[in-house]
């Protein structure tokens, strides 16, 4: 009883250091393009209820209106927006939140297994969450990636209760409908939660369940019934979006049928947790049929959906599977607890790649400094009133300072690339130009400090920021 009691401290200890730990990566936690890219929607939705980019004016017919979208989500964004203002932090805040919520139902899966509430394996399970570079970094990240997993979660363990069947069925409908309006990735919880409730022939919870989880999904098409030629218009957008125009065709499928377990092993973000799932499905092998039914037909729902749906098997959307994955090592120990040399590497190198990467973000946080102040001291160097193009992360306090903001990406992803960066900006008539060479600097760059560029020469360079004024500017 002593050695537990032990035990549990020392647990507990580990814990309290890397909860404290990961609230050091939020100070200052520098901005990805995704932060800004995402809060951009969210802005013009609080501001004009319309989901649109500014950023990309040009493209798609975004700058109108974008019905391809991850809706719930920007909207949960815009009130936070609303509410906190569109600094750096407010946004991030998304992240934060449902982090908190996935934490707090990975214990109550615990606890409800453990009947007596989560202390040992709960704090087992929580060290393992904490050292996760990947849930770390996207805890304060303005993504969608934790909210579909929090509600996606949140669903399963609706249909893992066996209380009150019918009305949880229809809160894990409700749920996993949410999970879908966040992202449409999102409907492999429809998909798992609908066979298991078939395969176990609960027909009554199945209809229920598809009912409310389908009008929820539904709701994604409000704003798409609303707009003039809203279905072609969102199926242009969705068929020719960046992220996917070039993952459609059979042959492309196939390739991502093919590839898809690099979705788990992209990177050591990735592979720490993948390592450890898979070393200890091998070394329990002879236990997994004893894993809980509902967790093995939920999961191999979820997998499999997503490896026949999905059109980019990219690791950004591991964190879909986490909780899972958790759960299914959680289950696994504790039916046969174990100790032996190989645990004890896959865990050493589980804590170094999490550490590791956790202590690189309070890094670059230090390294990069506040965003939003570093931006304003550029104020006095650029034209009031003017047209910019800028890094995506400039959005953050200085989106309403000028007329209008293009994001390098609108030329990366867009241009012809027949015509140089400069010359591109100067017939989509950009009045300066913002370059990033420390965080953000792009391959179209010129060399830092060229002082001439086509139509346009350089104002300010101070080794990180230059900015360049269009020459047919007065000298400001």
């Amino acid at each position: 009883m002593k050695s537990v009691t032990t035990n549990k401290r020392l647990l507990t200890v580990i814990l309290t250091g890397l909860v404290i730990l990961t609230g050091l990566t939020y100070i200052n936690r520098f901005p990805t393009g995704d932060d800004a890219w995402f809060a951009e929607q969210s802005y013009w939705f609080q501001k004009q209820g319309v989901i649109r980019s500014e950023f990309f004016r040009g493209i798609l017919g975004w700058e109108n209106q974008l019905l391809a979208s991850h809706k719930l989500f920007l909207i949960f964004g815009a009130g936070l927006i609303k509410f906190f203002g569109f600094g750096l932090p407010s946004v991030q805040l998304v992240g934060f939140l449902f982090f908190c919520i996935l934490c707090i139902e990975l214990i109550y899966y615990v606890r409800q297994q453990e009947k007596k509430g989560p202390i040992y394996y709960g704090l087992l399970l929580l060290i393992l969450v904490f050292s996760n570079v990947l849930l770390v970094r996207l805890s304060f990240e303005n993504r969608p990636e934790l909210m579909v997993a929090a509600l996606g979660f949140g669903s399963f363990l609706q249909v893992n209760s066996d209380r009150k069947k019918l009305i949880k069925a229809a809160y894990a409908g409700l749920l996993a409908g949410l999970a879908m309006l966040c992202h449409l990735n999102g409907v492999i919880y429809l998909i798992a939660g609908l066979g298991t409730y078939i395969y176990g022939r609960k027909f009554k919870e199945a209809v229920l369940f598809s009912v409310i989880g389908g009008l929820t999904g539904l709701a994604y098409f409000i704003d798409i019934v609303q707009a003039t030629d809203g279905f072609s218009t969102w199926y242009y957008q969705f068929r020719h979006d960046p992220a996917v125009q070039n993952a459609f065709g059979l042959y492309s499928k196939l390739v991502v049928l093919l590839t898809f377990p690099k979705l788990f092993f992209e990177s050591p973000e990735q592979m720490a947790l993948s390592l450890l799932l898979v070393f200890t499905l091998w070394h329990q092998r002879n236990l997994i049929k004893q894993l809980p039914i509902l967790v093995r037909v939920y999961s191999m729902f979820l997998l499999i959906s997503f490896w026949l749906i999905t059109k980019h098997g990219s690791g950004s959307y591991m964190p879909l599977f986490m909780p899972f994955m958790f759960v299914i090592v959680y289950e696994l120990y504790k039916l046969r607890p174990f100790n032996n040399w190989g645990l004890k590497v896959i865990l050493l190198a589980y804590f170094i790649i999490g550490i590791y990467g956790i202590v690189e973000i309070v890094y670059k946080n230090y390294t990069f400094g506040n965003f939003p102040v570093a931006y304003k001291s550029l104020r006095k160097y650029i034209p009031r009133n003017t047209t910019g193009l800028v890094p995506l992360t400039f959005f953050f306090n200085e989106y309403e300072q000028y007329n209008h903001l293009l994001s390098h990406e609108n030329f990366t992803y867009y241009s012809n690339r027949q015509e140089d960066f400069p010359t591109w900006a100067n017939k989509h008539h950009v009045d300066f130009i913002l370059m990033d060479y420390k965080y953000r600097r792009e391959s179209f760059y010129p060399e830092p400090g060229t002082t001439n560029l086509p139509f346009y020469k350089l104002k300010y360079y101070n080794g990180r920021f230059a900015v360049y004024i269009n020459n047919s500017l007065k000298s400001i």
